[in-house]
């Protein structure tokens, strides 16, 4: 059965509701500040800000998202841009079982998760980041008190307890108020930038 969610940010995207940030969330400037660029993952990448980010930057990306709307929308930014021939797309539900997408372990120097949350995703991001390579994140937690959590937030200090259960270097971690809408949702984000150590031999 196709995910009921992918049809809807579809429609979003295609009705220009969705994609028209340029700028990156702040954590991605703080994962690769003083890092040579080197192969990136941007998973649930939407229509590509962060993406087209790294590849200006002369990262190799592999962007994925389940929306075909948004893959146009990154592929239309990169084209402008001239970054395109860095960037490798996919379509694919990454919630999806058997996996539509499979990281393959030892590959990437950097791996970019932003408002895009699947557990499962975890073991496969772990293994995915190079011995030395980084993990960024930015999810969304619930402010105190707020009512409603879904399968889509996390719970409060989630994030680095999950980096520090690893055994990684916690280079940044915060949890800071989110902007609107998400603040009218009750909603505040957990940023987390940690490193794989040399000597990790764990896939």
């Amino acid at each position: 059965m196709r995910n009921p969610q992918i049809a809807k940010w579809n429609a979003r995207y295609a009705a220009g509701e969705a994609g028209g940030d340029e700028d990156p969330t702040p954590v991605l400037p703080a994962a690769v500040d003083g890092v040579p660029p080197g192969r990136a993952l941007d998973l649930g990448c939407g229509a590509g800000r962060h993406a087209v980010w790294l590849a200006r930057r002369g990262w190799q990306v592999d962007a994925v998202d389940g929306s075909e709307a948004a893959i146009g929308l990154l592929l239309a930014r990169a084209d402008r841009v001239g970054c395109r021939t860095r960037i490798r797309t996919q379509v694919a539900d990454l919630e999806a079982d058997p996996p539509e997408f499979t990281i393959t372990p030892g590959t990437y120097d950097l791996i970019v998760d932003c408002f895009f949350l699947h557990r499962p995703l975890f073991p496969h991001i772990r293994a995915g980041v190079r011995p030395g390579g980084r993990f960024a994140a930015a999810l969304h937690v619930p402010l105190p008190g707020a009512a409603g959590r879904h399968r889509y937030v996390l719970e409060p200090g989630e994030l680095a307890a999950l980096a520090a259960g690893w055994g990684w270097k916690l280079l940044h971690g915060v949890e800071r108020e989110a902007g609107n809408p998400a603040a009218g949702r009750g909603l505040a984000v957990a940023e987390i930038v940690a490193r794989r150590p040399e000597d990790d031999s764990v896939a």
